[in-house]
């Protein structure tokens, strides 16, 4: 039997038989360790994502939140009313879990309430927590008292509302031009604008006025008042001058009524009564106060006294004359007020406002530069038939209104649904809540 040699592989590699298996084996262990690596990260990743985007979304939440707060609390069907507990509502919107408003109720800091009415002329602090996604936000920002509606830029604004009286003719002869803000409940509060010609203004304003503070005007401004310039009651003219610069106010208190009007009941009943007609010049601002009402029986002419100016007249309710007890200022015949660019007016009043044509209702009368803010009621009468009573607001009035408040020479106002907050610049921050 033949043996025949064993000879050795060719190439001389007869120890690395199956290198290649084992680094194909080393190589996916290698890449199985990247992947299952890879995989952790990115869940890792995608973890810190969702959390990122879930504090993300809570923020956006917590500012929203406090819009819905902000908007609780200047709701205008309870302005009068509105509390502060009112930002507990908003739990449970937006992810809303938190929600507090609240006031200071001195120079201190740290003395605050988060209870009780809103007090409009006082800065509001909301916090709100917010939750998404298992994460917490809390911030906190100021909201400034602002004034979203200036009344003394309306023709007419009436706290309570207005009358027409039809007693000398049906026909629509009274025209207004300029804005008018009522607090309209029923169909039947603006009814009225029907039996006048409302030329330009609309839509009315419809949502509860500002409260004034006319009466705690005329107390502070008076003691300190001057007599009119000029009072001659045998023409019945009455002069009031401010010959300061174009940016002073003149304050005047009532001069004597006519001894003419002795003999009417009115000449008792209130602080200034004019019998007869009667012509008003001013210059410059003047504002003339009157603690217990000012009536004219017959028509007042306002004219300007060289440059002109403007007049505002400032009335408490006269509380003396029976059945218009709350009736501050009133014009019984009629008012003319022919030059806008020289004589403005403003009639203002915690009480009632009347413009009535009662003993004179003859002739056509235009007062082209007028605002009428009352606290009360406001009466309109037209004249007889065949003549016409223009009142006008022009654009022009609108500055004047807010220079005349800026200094104060307009009552202050607060509350109503004109009143709102805006949002303090750079006081957002992120904050807690007990």
């Amino acid at each position: 039997m033949t043996t025949l040699p064993v000879h050795p592989p060719a190439n001389g590699k007869r120890h690395e038989q199956g290198f290649i298996l084992v680094g194909v084996v080393m190589f996916m262990l290698a890449l199985t360790i990247l992947g299952l690596s890879l995989f952790a990260l990115s869940s890792y990743e995608a973890q810190f994502f969702y959390a990122n985007v879930s504090r993300e979304q809570a923020m956006h939440s917590s500012e929203s939140g406090m819009e819905v707060v902000r908007a609780l609390i200047t709701d205008p069907s309870r302005a009068s009313t509105a509390r502060l507990e009112d930002a507990q509502l908003a739990v449970g919107q937006f992810g809303i879990t938190k929600a507090l408003a609240y006031q200071r109720r001195s120079t201190n800091v740290n003395d605050t309430t988060s209870r009780g009415i809103v007090k409009w002329d006082s800065t509001l602090f909301i916090v709100v927590t917010t939750q998404n996604g298992g994460e917490t936000r809390t911030i906190e920002s100021q909201f400034l008292p602002v004034q979203a509606k200036n009344p003394y830029k309306s023709l007419i604004t009436a706290g309570l509302g207005v009358f027409y009286n039809t007693a000398n003719t049906s026909q629509r002869n009274v025209e207004l031009t300029g804005k008018v803000w009522q607090r309209v409940l029923s169909p039947s509060d603006s009814a009225w604008t029907s039996q006048v010609r409302w030329l330009s203004g609309r839509p009315m304003i419809t949502s509860l006025a500002p409260a004034l503070n006319a009466d705690a005007f005329v107390d502070n401004r008076l003691p300190g008042a001057s007599a009119p310039t000029r009072w001659d009651d045998d023409k019945y003219e009455l002069v009031f001058q401010n010959n300061g610069s174009s940016n002073s106010t003149r304050f005047f208190r009532s001069p004597a009524s006519p001894h003419s009007a002795e003999n009417r009941s009115e000449y008792d009943q209130y602080t200034f009564y004019s019998d007869a007609q009667t012509t008003i010049f001013v210059r410059g601002t003047c504002v003339w106060v009157v603690p217990q009402g000012v009536c004219f029986r017959q028509r007042v002419t306002i004219q300007p006294d060289g440059p002109g100016g403007t007049l505002v007249i400032v009335a408490k309710a006269n509380g003396r004359d029976t059945g218009y007890e709350n009736r501050g200022i009133w014009f019984q015949s009629g008012l003319v007020l022919s030059d806008p660019s020289n004589t403005r007016l403003f009639l203002v009043s915690d009480g009632d406002i009347g413009l009535t044509h009662i003993h004179q209702n003859n002739s056509d009368n235009t007062v082209s530069a007028l605002s009428i803010v009352a606290g009360g009621d406001i009466e309109l009468m037209g004249p007889g038939s065949g003549s016409t009573f223009r009142l006008m607001h022009p654009n022009s009035m609108d500055f004047y209104a807010d220079d005349l408040l800026a200094r104060g020479a307009l009552p202050s106002i607060s509350g109503g649904t004109g009143t709102g907050y805006a949002f303090a610049g750079s006081s957002w921050k992120e904050s807690r809540l007990p």
